[in-house]
Order: C-alpha cells, then sequence, then structure tokens
C-alpha cells in the first residue's frame, strides 16, 4: 500500500508537470486564453480524479476475491469513461468558457504522466536518499557534539 501512495504521487507530479507544460505553450498559441486556460484547469482536475480514482478502487479490488475484483474494476472503468465522456461533452456544450481542446489536453495528462512516471520515481526516490543521509550527517554531528559537551 506504500508502494501505491508513492505512485500515487509520483503520478500526480507528473501531472502537474504536464499541466504547466501544456499551458505555458497554449497561452503562446491560443488566441482563446481565458477558455484554453479554464478548458484546461477543468481536465487536468478531472485527470487528478481519475488518477484517484483508479488508485482507490484498484486498493478495493485487492481486498476482493478474483471474481468480484473483475467485476468492480470493469465497473469502475465504465464509471471513469462516463465522467471523461460527461466532462468533455459540457466543455463542447459550453467552449465559450471551457475550450474542449485545454480540457482533452488536460484529460490526456493521465498517459502523459504514466510515461513520465519512472523518471519521476529516480528524482523523488534520489531526493529522498540525498535528504535521509544529510539528516543522519546532522544527527551523527549532534550526538557526537553532545558527547564531548
Amino acid at each position: 500500500m506504500r508502494q501505491a501512495k508513492q505512485t500515487l504521487k509520483e503520478l500526480m507530479a507528473g501531472l502537474a508537470v504536464w499541466g504547466g507544460f501544456v499551458f505555458v505553450i497554449l497561452m503562446i498559441v491560443s488566441r482563446h486564453r481565458l477558455a484554453v486556460a479554464c478548458g484546461l484547469l477543468v481536465g487536468i482536475g478531472t485527470a487528478v480524479w481519475l488518477i484517484w480514482h483508479m488508485y482507490h478502487h484498484l486498493d478495493i479490488a485487492l481486498d476482493l476475491g478474483e471474481k468480484h475484483a473483475a467485476r468492480h474494476i470493469q465497473v469502475s472503468s465504465v464509471k471513469r469513461f462516463l465522467v471523461m465522456a460527461v466532462v468533455l461533452a459540457a466543455a463542447m456544450m459550453e467552449y465559450r468558457y471551457i475550450h474542449p481542446i485545454g480540457t482533452v489536453l488536460g484529460m490526456f495528462g493521465v498517459k502523459i504522466s504514466a510515461f513520465m512516471q519512472p523518471k519521476i520515481h529516480r528524482i523523488m526516490t534520489s531526493q529522498n536518499r540525498q535528504k535521509k543521509a544529510d539528516e543522519s550527517k546532522a544527527h551523527r554531528q549532534n550526538v557526537s557534539g553532545d558527547a564531548q559537551g
């Protein structure tokens, strides 16, 4: 479960990187900046929910029997698909305020963050190792300082 939470954090970090990258590009090339930015925000928000939903329901499925787990995963997948369809339909109906291009690019972040996850994992684990090494060094210095004083 701890590893799944770490993967969830890494996917969310990848989604944030993707969102920032797409935001900059869309602000450069778009004429309808506010609508595209709102669409991207809606798409990224949907992507966050989709990733969390997958995490949550895979955790539930692991506690079920094989037959019930397969059914639970299928139903959860259909729910996610319906949410994506409703969000995209809303963006298409309200394109003056929530541009569908931004929405699609935001939701596409689920896929991009999955591709980026191994690289983000290496970055986050190397930072954690460095942080632990620094804490260990500081602790050893404090202990040796206390022993002398």
